[in-house]
């Protein structure tokens, strides 16, 4: 308990993708589905139990903007049918550009090959002759064989389904597995306004899965063929009533604008850089609840698109994170106009009209997995002797860790009964072997803020050690406030606990 505290702490820059991976695999945070077997899809990650409080607990932080701004959350089917795709206009437009390898046939998705080696241009929507122009000025080549790329083909990006009886001659598809957790929302507009609406704006969420069939998943979670989506869409018909929620300081990226970079949200929507209130609203919820589960200001930009954005929408922005000098798309924000209940009406959809028109929708689009990762990614620290993970309390696996000094009877029996009796108790990490250095190295590793230990002066007087998990700095505490200390550790820093609750 006699650590030196080290202030000079820094973020992992060299393989600091390589070093997230390695403890999250040492430690069961997330590995690759089906293991057993060497994952050969590819693409498909599983999350182990801390992963998953981590994870959980960024849900619920996102639910807590879900309830400032009056949401109501579903959980809608994954297998849609074929007319749903059909009328969204994803059987049509949703592919992906692909290039094969003229010796072994190997196929990588172009756009993404490109970026890897020019980050800072955006590769969407080429001709085939620019893709292959620009493959041969960089001197791209199979990563497999080393043969030419020579071959652009589109590739749906879809998972087809046949799904019950199976036709007489086999072939096509009735269902896809939804490409975008969305689509599900829109099918229950029609059914939630009248049951929970009848009123404009209406708020619809929902986290859940999505598939893409990915040319060549990559980047561990960030490009994955089975992934996680947050999902708000706002329906509404009037933009004047869209109020800015928090004006927040914004990293505002627009190449069209380029001498703008940092400006109030409110500021950006009086220049027209924003051009919508639904659109200045959304952000500013976004970037409200980007600063609560961790990520700076800094680190974080709203992209403004142009003509990379979406065939449906009328405006859209990309929150980006930082990720060693490159920005990696984590939210999308579109105003996706009256196009997706248009289109279904247009197929027969049975849809919903408000005053005799066809609701506008905003949606911002998160995926889940991208920002749990990116969230580990940006609190990944080392000080030379240990690595761990800065999460905020909100966000980490566990608000405490609760230790004995050493195996001895009396004072694994007092640290039990403080976890069997605290609120907190199964967001409590416990620990009972091995050294007390060890074992605060373990919870520091999985990004645990404080750490609580007993003693033999706990024996004595009651009182406990707290220790700082980037710091290392202790203070004695009553061992009776300790629910109190910890409510109160999810907004304060160490030095505030330390006024408050340090006994002498």
């Amino acid at each position: 308990m006699s650590e030196q505290p080290n202030k000079n702490t820094t973020p992992v820059k060299s393989n600091q993708d390589d070093e997230l991976v390695k403890i999250a695999l040492s430690r069961g945070m997330f590995f690759p589905s089906a293991e057993a077997f060497g994952n050969s899809l590819g693409g498909v990650w599983d999350y182990g139990p801390i992963g998953l409080a981590i994870f959980n607990n960024l849900l619920k932080e996102w639910r807590n903007v879900l309830h400032r701004i009056g949401a109501v959350e579903i959980s809608g089917g994954v297998i849609l049918p074929r007319i749903v795709l059909q009328a969204s206009g994803h059987e049509t437009n949703f592919f992906d550009v692909a290039v094969v390898c003229s010796q072994c046939n190997s196929i990588y998705r172009v756009d993404k090959l490109l970026e890897e080696v020019d980050p800072g241009r955006n590769y969407e929507g080429l001709s085939d002759e620019d893709y292959l122009s620009w493959i041969k000025t960089y001197g791209i080549t199979c990563e497999k064989c080393g043969g030419q790329l020579t071959k652009i083909q589109k590739f749906g990006s879809m998972f087809g389904l046949d799904v019950g009886v199976q036709n007489t001659d086999g072939k096509g598809v009735n269902a896809y597995l939804r490409p975008e957790a969305c689509q599900s929302i829109f099918l229950d507009f029609r059914r939630l306004f009248s049951l929970y609406g009848k009123h404009l704006p209406f708020v619809i969420a929902q986290v859940g899965k999505a598939f893409r069939n990915e040319i060549s998943p990559r980047n561990n979670l960030i490009r994955q063929r089975e992934f996680y989506q947050n999902d708000i869409e706002i329906f509404f018909l009037d933009d004047s009533q869209f109020k800015i929620l928090d004006d927040n300081e914004i990293h505002l990226f627009d190449k069209k604008n380029t001498d703008i970079d940092k400006i109030r949200i409110s500021e950006a929507l009086k220049k027209g850089l924003i051009e919508t209130n639904v659109a200045a609203y959304g952000i500013s919820v976004l970037a409200s609840f980007l600063g609560t589960v961790g990520f700076k200001n800094e680190d974080v930009r709203f992209r403004r698109l142009y003509e990379d954005k979406a065939f449906y929408s009328k405006e859209s922005f990309d929150v980006e994170v930082k990720k060693d000098g490159d920005w990696v798309e984590m939210i999308a924000c579109n105003h996706r106009g009256d196009y997706d209940l248009s289109s279904y009406s247009k197929l027969g959809g049975d849809i919903v009209k408000v005053d005799g028109k066809i609701p506008n929708v905003f949606e911002m689009s998160a995926g889940t997995d991208r920002l749990f990762y990116l969230a580990l990614y940006k609190a990944i620290r080392s000080d030379g002797e240990r690595t761990w993970f800065a999460l905020r309390n909100r966000i980490a696996p566990f608000k405490a860790a609760v230790f004995p000094l050493l195996s001895k009877e009396e004072l694994e029996g007092f640290a039990e009964k403080l976890l069997e009796t605290s609120v907190y108790k199964d967001d409590l990490y416990y620990l009972h072997s091995g050294s007390i250095g060890k074992m605060y190295r373990k919870a520091d590793e999985i990004g645990i803020p404080i750490e609580i230990t007993v003693d033999f002066k706990t024996i004595e007087n009651g009182t406990v050690t707290l220790r700082d998990r980037d710091t290392m700095s202790q203070f004695r505490f009553d061992s009776k406030n300790m629910d109190s200390l910890i409510k109160d550790s999810l907004d304060n820093d160490f030095e505030t606990l330390k006024k408050k609750f340090e006994v002498h």
